[in-house]
């Protein structure tokens, strides 16, 4: 009995899809999943809708692709960045996380935009979201946060709020950058070393230095 072969879809489609999930970042980045279509969507990455939608079948499907997309992008980034600098204690894995946050946040401003947008409503949406993607890291965020306030590290406060403000500086600074721009006359993207050290700043307790 012959064997039954599996039907291979072209190489264009793979291409075609990565592009969708790009231009639809960029739009839920700007417009907010309510504000952008699929049609919208479809003639920014340059493909009929019907493409769109055999992809993805609905915009439900694709933002959630958007952000599986995203967030993959962003454990990429963080485990290049660790094996990379291979830090030992809780100060230098916290710095190492940092400067990981930052190269994410400058590749990928439209992260914070996003956030931005969805983390304001308890929507199922962002039910979904925190389910999916935020608790792990955030939990391993909070539990490195923590550990470093024990061992005289990282000032005293809440950890989830420390959490947070290492994501306002650093999304911040890339996700506003035309604005930032406008207003300084500087280059658009700021230094990731002089976003790093203002991180610092706001994390370490005075006697310590970041570097």
């Amino acid at each position: 009995m012959p064997k039954t072969q599996t039907k291979q879809r072209p190489k264009a489609d793979t291409s075609a899809r990565a592009r969708i999930i790009r231009e639809a970042r960029k739009r839920f980045a700007s417009s907010g999943f309510d504000g952008a279509s699929t049609r919208q969507i479809a003639e920014d990455a340059g493909v009929a809708q019907s493409l769109l939608l055999y992809h993805f079948g609905s915009k439900d499907i694709l933002w959630k692709a958007v952000m599986d997309d995203t967030f993959a992008f962003a454990r990429q980034t963080t485990d290049r960045v660790m094996a990379l600098e291979e830090p030992a204690s809780t100060k230098d894995r916290l710095i190492v996380s940092v400067r990981a946050f930052i190269q994410i946040c400058r590749e990928m401003p439209d992260l914070h935009r996003l956030m931005t947008l969805e983390g304001r409503s308890k929507t199922d949406r962002l039910v979904w979201l925190t389910q999916t993607h935020l608790k792990p890291m955030f939990a391993e965020s909070v539990k490195m946060i923590s550990k470093a306030q024990k061992e005289g590290v990282v000032k005293a406060g809440d950890p989830a709020l420390i959490h947070y403000g290492i994501i306002a500086i650093a999304g911040m600074a890339y996700a506003f950058a035309p604005e930032i721009s406008l207003l300084t006359g500087r280059r658009q993207n700021p230094d990731p070393s002089d976003v790093e050290e203002l991180v610092g700043a706001f994390l370490f307790s005075s006697q310590q230095a970041i570097c």
